[in-house]
């Protein structure tokens, strides 16, 4: 039997990967505790999201936790070699919570990353290993290359190798980084780690916005999906720092989940790539604002924020050459029109009930 793991199976990567999986494998096995709700309170919940994976006839669900070292032994041992995939998104994903609760946070990413690693490493070592780390690893280090303030947008000079094609894997880690960047590296480095001294078969994902239409956006993660649905509810969408001019580009979940499936299919031990929607999908938050505008007539109410978030940097666009080249059937066949649209329609269409706080929640698991 060819047996899938994913972990955070419920959350936004996680069900994508599970939806695109199912037909490929004869069993996904999801793990996710629906710590989100947890982390960020109603609005951040992912129940929906797990109920639709949970139709899914060859989809067993597991609420565990990934900081539990006894339960996920005991899961993969009860699979074994049966595992050829372990598609690892289970994380905490924001900077300002981690402020609040480093150690937990440090738990969750590193600790959690660690456990399924040795549960892989002792149960299917032959098993592939996708871990989706973050440009969050790399800190502030973009906001010391060159860079060009123009009316809608922070932009990299014309001049620098960076400009055309986004910051490629070349990038120092360096400069100021949260707590969640310490968490997401310590975790990257421990799955490189794991390939080159132990020869696990483990491809490292350094994601930058990654979104789609089941995304439950909230303030403090997932930008493009919370400006949607606050535009959609008639909520104002607080546009923190920069004067809206921050740049990134956007990538949608389905499109990161065939990367991990190009990597599965010729796996690469132990590599590092680059995941996100290049120059083609980059826009700076007033850009967003303009283009959601234009694509639905609906006006979106915001309010400029002075104060940016510490280590917010003003411009990421990532250059995906290095995995195009080793993997040249994969292309993103989501563009930034799609991926708004898609995101509209799901936020309109959705149930509010009892979702009627778009704020963040504060309560700790």
């Amino acid at each position: 039997m060819d047996v899938v793991v994913v972990t955070g199976s419920a959350g936004l990567v996680g069900g994508e990967a599970v939806r695109a999986l199912a037909s490929r494998f004869d069993l996904v096995v999801g793990v996710d505790n629906g710590m989100r709700r947890y982390l960020f309170g109603p609005a951040g919940s992912v129940a929906d999201n797990l109920a639709d994976v949970e139709r899914i006839p060859n989809y067993r669900h597991h609420r565990m936790d990934v900081r539990d070292e006894s339960a996920l032994t005991a899961l993969f041992g009860e699979y074994g070699s049966d595992v050829r995939l372990v598609v690892h998104t289970a994380g905490q994903p924001s900077d300002e919570w981690a402020a609040d609760r480093p150690v937990v946070d440090l738990k969750v990413n590193a600790v959690g990353t660690m456990n399924v690693l040795e549960a892989v490493r002792r149960h299917c070592p032959s098993a592939v290993v996708v871990l989706t780390s973050t440009t969050k690893v790399y800190g502030d280090v973009s906001d010391s290359l060159p860079l060009v303030e123009t009316d809608t947008r922070w932009e990299i000079d014309p001049a620098h190798p960076y400009h055309e094609h986004g910051i490629d894997e070349s990038i120092r880690l360096g400069g100021n980084r949260t707590f969640a960047g310490v968490s997401k590296l310590a975790a990257d480095l421990a799955a490189q780690s794991y390939a080159g001294l132990l020869g696990l078969r483990v491809g490292v994902f350094r994601c930058g916005s990654v979104t789609g239409a089941r995304h439950a956006g909230v303030e403090q993660n997932g930008f493009l999906s919370h400006l949607v649905r606050s535009a959609v509810r008639g909520a104002t969408f607080p546009v923190i720092g920069h004067g809206g001019k921050q740049v990134r580009d956007v990538l949608d979940a389905r499109d990161l989940v065939e990367m991990f499936w190009q990597f599965y299919l010729e796996p690469r031990p132990g590599e590092v790539y680059h995941a996100g929607g290049g120059r083609e999908r980059s826009t700076s938050i007033l850009e967003l604002i303009a283009r959601y505008e234009h694509l639905t007539g609906q006006e979106v109410p915001f309010e400029h924020v002075p104060e940016h978030r510490f280590a917010d940097v003003r411009c990421w666009i990532t250059d995906t050459r290095k995995f195009r080249r080793d993997y040249p059937a994969w292309q993103p066949a989501h563009d930034l029109s799609d991926i708004l649209r898609s995101v509209h329609e799901h936020w309109v269409d959705a149930d509010m009930t009892g979702v009627d706080d778009l704020s963040d929640s504060t309560a700790t698991p």
